[in-house]
């Protein structure tokens, strides 16, 4: 558990690491950042378990005591940061968990640790309370910020930490660790693949998840009813969407990848570049029907569905708007 090997891909951000403790070069603060499920958590936790191993290597033993603290989630010297509003991680979050407790030394091991996971949801003033601390911190703290979003973040708080940016896993990869890791069939495991997009841990969902191409069949006879239907048809589409309305966020990316593939047959129909391969019939057949106007239309009512959806808007409503102005052009 938390061993650099069960890392898949990232090599350069291990060696990175690994040659940081190596030449004691370790930094005091951190941002790593990439997208959800793309394997931030597991670097940092893998991190911290190796600097506060006793054995004092390049990699945790999985022996001594820190290590088995560790990975029983009591180890007094890593300190998991928590919001404690659903907004994100407010001024006095930082200040109560970080500033008041840094300038008490480790109890047991060499380093105190904070991990500060969804840390672009701080506020100014909580990116402000943390600045103070990260700008001369002791000597045995490091503090790493986890992040989906490095644009969120004050210009002086990037300045002041080391940027290890999380990119995509080659496909292949992934496609090996679904098919060997997690036991899937060729055929299922290519189509993971694909909607993974270089993310282990959006393939760890999907590969489990007995819902996902019943979700996909759902939103390809949505397209399908967009194209041929009236509007009475249109508005009758919508309580489709019912069945997702706690997943609806997924629900509706699955659909940004579908008019995504759609815009790719138009432009350059090469499967290669496809995501959802075993519809290419279906796909061909769609795009010969829509327009570009129509499928950007489509794309641009999805976008916006998205972020009235994300600030709490009636959920009815905007699925009915964005289903009706889809179809009016």
């Amino acid at each position: 558990m938390y061993t650099f090997d069960e890392i898949i891909g990232h090599e350069e951000i291990i060696n990175h690491l690994q040659s940081a403790i190596k030449n004691s070069k370790v930094s005091h603060a951190y941002i790593i950042d990439g997208e959800k499920g793309i394997g931030k958590k597991l670097i940092a936790n893998t991190f911290a378990k190796t600097l506060q191993c006793e054995k004092r290597s390049v990699t945790p033993c999985d022996n001594c005591t820190s290590c088995k603290t560790f990975d029983s989630l009591n180890n007094p010297d890593v300190i998991y940061v928590e919001q404690t509003k659903k907004t994100g991680i407010g001024v006095d979050d930082i200040r109560e968990q970080i500033n008041q407790d840094i300038n008490i030394k480790p109890y047991a091991y060499p380093y105190k640790i904070y991990i500060v996971d969804n840390a672009d949801t701080m506020t100014e003033q909580a990116q402000n309370a943390l600045l103070k601390t990260i700008e001369e911190p002791p000597a045995y703290v490091v503090i790493l910020l986890l992040s989906n979003n490095i644009n969120k973040f004050l210009i002086t708080i990037i300045s002041r930490c080391v940027v290890l940016k999380l990119r995509p896993i080659k496909p292949d990869k992934v496609n090996d660790y679904v098919m060997k890791t997690l036991n899937v069939s060729d055929d299922k495991a290519e189509l993971i693949t694909s909607f993974a997009q270089g993310i282990i841990g959006k393939a760890k969902e999907l590969a489990s998840s007995c819902e996902f191409l019943d979700m996909r069949e759902s939103m390809i006879d949505i397209v399908e009813c967009i194209i041929k239907g009236d509007d009475y048809e249109i508005l009758e589409i919508s309580n489709k969407f019912d069945d997702y309305k706690d997943t609806i966020q997924d629900f509706l990316d699955l659909f940004m990848t579908w008019l995504r593939d759609l815009l790719i047959i138009k432009k350059i129909n090469d499967e290669s570049y496809i995501i959802n391969r075993d519809k290419y019939r279906t796909l061909l057949k769609q795009s010969q029907v829509l327009s570009y106007n129509k499928i950007s239309v489509m794309i641009e009512n999805i976008n916006k569905a998205k972020n009235l959806l994300k600030q709490n808007a009636n959920y009815k409503l905007v699925i009915e708007m964005m289903i009706l102005q889809t179809k009016e052009n």
